[in-house]
């Protein structure tokens, strides 16, 4: 959601650090941006609606020459998304950028609008530097006017904030919503995501839950939520798996799109070791007795990698298999039982559904093993859960997930065919060949990037088309979802995935020959009735669009086009599928113009509810 950075420099003006940490924060999903720098404790802020371009260029030809300051990109929660909601927001003495909601801000904006304060703007943070003020003229020191301030706000928040009595001290805070601290030498920052430091500091420190405080050029003082003071524990800056450009390619989802091989080939390399599946951070996946029921939670992509990973899992362990979205899953009071392990899965690790699950699960049955499946270790999730498995994916900058999503299902492949082999239902030489299928898998896939002729063929079916119709059976019913999902994200073209057995209940009432629907037929998954699916759609006048792992003299020849994949097993069918599904959204936003890295609306990782 909203990117924060806050920068202190003992040598440079920060202005530069700011718009560039904002700029390697875009993918996150944004409507509006703004800058705070504090020169000589005089506040000078800039603020812009839109892309980040256009702050630079009211910037231009005014470079501040302030050492501190606080930068934000917001996507809009209270408020629509123009200059006045934009952060920073401004009281008297300080300015304040903030990720997160408020839920009490009604509440307070009452209480300081009677006390004689006005506000600007719509949005429920402009209450904080106004709280802020108040408390400033109060209190003895700025410390206990900002811990007191952080006590009285309901919610979830990060903060950096800048107070002019204090002009060389960047003030920070996080309940809910993630943050972080960096540093080199005497220089600090604080942020929403390591990239945007990355190149600016050394050392990290990821804020726990409720901690807060204050970085100077004497140093650093963090404290938890009572006040009481905590040492800092910094750690090296990670190094990203992966180059942050976009190299030789259009945009960044085509650029992810195209990694997915060397993404299967490091996660094979990191978790198989001589025929035998090992998790190093979860080592209890090898010796804890099996559960009796294992619940996954998830939200968006990842939740239809879940529900493909539900099959693998009931078919070989003969277990009761849950996938819940992680919104509903907090809300509805869920039994859970001794002996279930949460499988909890997010590319950010800060899905702030996800996270509530997970620990609403673990205060129900703390003898309970949470395990994430994360793109980020030191992530929230990843931290508070009992065991981590890694994605390797490398940092994905487009909107829409592809290689995250592919490095889900070949991760929860694994643990499948791992769980399936210590339940004693799946023979070791069994197991071999799956593992060699999925290194086979690795080849495919590279072989699909390098003729994508297919996809492009297919793109003039929705030219005039109203919507499109995706049906898959077993784990490609998911699959249907995912691609259905990926054209409605970065296309804007209203899209529905179906079980393929579904169709005649009602949405094949939608059929017409405006109405591309795309068939998910590999031989793996009941071919037999996908392929009688497709005769009805195909009766009532569908364009029609066939993927499949057939041999091509068996193709039928009355389709209107043929999108094929490589042969897979059970397990790396998903995977080779969900490759062409990627290149189709990918090519009819492209034929659409559509913003295909930020697409209209969308946040990279959805921090609030």
């Amino acid at each position: 959601m909203c990117g924060i950075i806050g920068a202190l420099s003992s040598r440079a003006r920060v202005q530069g650090h700011l718009l560039d940490a904002l700029q390697k924060m875009e993918y996150r999903g944004y409507d509006s941006a703004g800058i705070c720098v504090a020169d000589q404790g005089v506040l000078h802020c800039a603020k812009a609606a839109g892309k980040l371009a256009k702050l630079r260029e009211k910037l231009a030809g005014s470079a501040c020459d302030g050492s501190i300051g606080i930068g934000h990109t917001r996507w809009a929660t209270h408020g629509a998304p123009n200059e006045v909601n934009a952060h920073p927001h401004i009281s008297a003495h300080c300015a304040i950028v903030h990720n997160g909601i408020i839920e009490n801000h009604a509440q307070l904006r009452r209480q300081l609008t009677s006390a004689g304060l006005s506000f600007a703007s719509d949005t429920d943070t402009e209450v904080i530097p106004a709280m802020l003020s108040t408390l400033l003229d109060k209190c003895s020191y700025t410390g206990q006017a900002w811990h007191q301030m952080l006590q009285s706000l309901d919610g979830a928040y990060a903060l950096a904030g800048l107070i002019d009595i204090t002009p060389d001290t960047l003030w920070f805070a996080r309940k809910g919503s993630p943050l972080l601290l960096a540093r080199r030498g005497n220089d600090y920052f604080v942020a929403s995501d390591a990239l945007a430091v990355a190149d600016l500091a050394d050392e990290v420190m990821y804020l726990r839950e409720g901690e807060w405080g204050c970085a100077s050029h004497d140093g650093c003082q963090v404290f938890d939520a009572e006040g009481r003071m905590v040492a800092c524990q910094w750690q090296e800056m990670p190094v990203a798996a992966g180059s942050t450009d976009k190299g030789v390619y259009r945009h960044y989802m085509e650029k992810e799109i195209h990694e997915q091989p060397a993404v299967l080939e490091r996660i094979l390399n990191a978790y198989i070791d001589d025929a035998a599946i090992h998790f190093p951070d979860a080592p209890w996946l090898s010796t804890d007795p099996l559960p009796e029921r294992i619940v996954m939670v998830a939200c968006g992509t990842s939740y239809h990698a879940a529900l493909t990973a539900r099959y693998w899992l009931e078919r070989y362990l003969k277990v009761s298999v849950e996938v819940d979205v992680a919104s509903e899953y907090r809300y509805r009071n869920p039994v859970i039982g001794e002996r279930t392990m949460l499988i909890t899965l997010s590319q950010s690790g800060e899905t702030a559904d996800t996270l509530e699950a997970m620990r609403l699960f673990k205060s129900t049955t703390p003898n309970n093993r949470a395990l994430s499946i994360c793109n980020v270790a030191s992530a929230s999730l990843p931290r508070e859960s009992d065991g981590l498995i890694e994605l390797l994916a490398g940092p994905e900058i487009g909107v829409a997930s592809t290689k995250a999503y592919l490095a889900q299902l070949s991760v929860l492949a694994l643990v499948a065919l791992h769980m399936a082999r210590r339940a004693g239902a799946m023979p070791q030489a069994e197991l071999e060949e799956h593992i060699a299928n999925l290194w086979h898998t690795v080849d495919g896939l590279a072989e699909m990037l390098t003729r994508t002729a297919a996809v492009s063929s297919v793109v003039p079916l929705f030219a005039r088309a109203h919507g499109a119709l995706f049906l898959g059976r077993g784990p490609c019913y998911p699959l249907a979802l995912e691609g259905a999902l990926k054209l409605k994200e970065i296309s804007y073209l209203h899209a529905e995935g179906y079980a393929a057995g579904e169709m005649k209940h009602g949405p094949i009432a939608l059929i017409d020959s405006n109405l591309p629907v795309i068939v998910i037929a590999p031989q793996q998954y009941q071919l037999d009735k996908v392929l009688s699916n497709l005769r009805e759609v195909q009766a009532r006048g569908a364009r029609v669009i066939l993927l499949t792992d057939l041999p091509e003299q068996e193709w039928p020849e009355d389709v209107d086009r043929i999108m094929a994949v490589p042969e897979g097993d059970y397990f790396t069918t998903p995977l080779l599928v969900c490759v062409p599904l990627q290149l189709l959204a990918y090519e009819v936003a492209l034929a659409k113009g559509t913003d295909v890295d930020q697409p209209r609306n969308l946040a990279k990782s959805v921090t609030v509810e």
